[in-house]
């Protein structure tokens, strides 16, 4: 009881410092990403490189690593490293405390050691993981972030050139002008604008659809990049391109609200019919079920007592129907009346040569 509790605690303990690290993150705001020259501690100093090769990841891994990572806008030299020697440290210091608890706190041959080494490896699984997915998840929300206010600031850097700035200045005119409302991309046009100054709009605009990764953005590079060749104007460009977004932005808009009547009818169907089938038919079964017991009991028309032998009709094979006419007048019933015939009836039918006398 007292291990379960104190492992309880410690997973705690771990998950919380785990998201005050990540939402308390290393990303990089204006000041450290556009610092000429200033250096900022790493999160773990020295060790930092070195805890980050405790688990080996991949070309490919690093690489898809360094891309989320600029997404969520971690934009430091060093931010791949920090990340693998935060989760690093994460998962081995979970792995020495299962280690620990196992010799401490259990004896050779205590089922608990089975127990706690099923948990150690799925928290550690989980450890390792939990960071991707947050990291993902922050990177998505970026990018959408910068998706969904680029047509503004495309129309302002058209109005900023239209009024006479060069696209320079008209880049850090709006990235100004957005710092407050939207804080991700007056960062990125900064990056674009220094990125710009270095080398040509074009060149600068590639690097900023590879770091976002949207289809709009890898549209915009290749819209502007073709613009300068043909020698077209670049603000009618961007004017062009954010009356495009906004359309196709629509679009998609009307796409998912079709898509909703299609998604809403298998919760119609398992969720709703049901309860109205019950409703509909509850009643009527009650009724019935309320019939079938009340005409079984005693002098009802489903009682046993109701069907007797006389209220058998024999299997009497009168297919004509003046041969049935003259056997129900010699039981001496009629044609309006019960066709069932009585016994003695029954017993001449079944005589030998009683039809024929007929």
């Amino acid at each position: 009881m007292h291990t379960a509790i104190a492992a309880f605690l410690v997973i705690t303990v771990l998950c919380y410092g785990l998201g005050w690290v990540v939402i308390r993150g290393r990303r990089n705001r204006d000041g450290d990403v556009f610092a000429g020259g200033r250096r900022r501690p790493l999160i773990f100093g020295p060790l930092t490189v070195a805890l980050a090769g405790v688990i080996p990841c991949g070309a490919i891994g690093r690489a898809n690593l360094t891309k989320e990572l600029r997404q969520a806008g971690y934009y430091h030299r060093f931010a791949l490293e920090e990340f693998a020697a935060m989760r690093n440290a994460i998962v081995v210091g979970w792995v020495f405390l299962i280690g620990v608890l196992i010799v401490v706190g259990t004896q050779p041959g205590d089922p608990m050691i089975g127990m706690l080494a099923v948990v150690g490896v799925l928290g550690g699984l989980m450890l390792y993981g939990l960071p991707r997915l947050i990291l993902r998840n922050r990177a998505g929300a970026r990018v959408q972030r910068i998706q969904y206010s680029l047509p503004d600031a495309l129309d302002m850097i058209t109005m900023c050139m239209t009024g006479g700035l060069p696209l320079h200045g008209a880049l850090g005119r709006v990235s100004k002008e957005l710092s407050t409302t939207h804080p991700d991309l007056a960062c990125e046009l900064r990056i674009l604008g220094r990125q710009m100054e270095a080398g040509s709009l074009d060149g600068a605009l590639r690097q900023f659809a590879d770091r976002i990764d949207t289809a709009d953005a890898q549209s915009l590079a290749l819209l502007v990049s073709q613009t300068e060749r043909q020698g077209g104007s670049v603000s009618a460009a961007f004017h062009e391109f954010a009356d495009e977004v906004r359309r196709g932005r629509r679009q998609r808009a009307e796409e998912q609200g079709n898509k909703t009547t299609v998604k809403m009818l298998l919760p119609l169907v398992f969720c709703l019919a049901p309860p109205i089938y019950m409703l509909l038919l509850t009643p009527a079964i009650i009724e019935l079920r309320s019939f079938v017991l009340q005409e079984n009991e005693t002098g009802g028309v489903l009682s046993p007592a109701a069907m007797t032998e006389e209220d058998v009709v024999p299997d009497v094979d009168l297919p004509d129907a003046s041969e049935r006419y003259s056997y129900l007048s010699f039981i001496g019933r009629g044609p309006e009346e019960d066709q069932t015939p009585s016994t003695g009836a029954r017993r001449a039918a079944n005589l030998p040569g009683t039809a024929d006398s007929l």
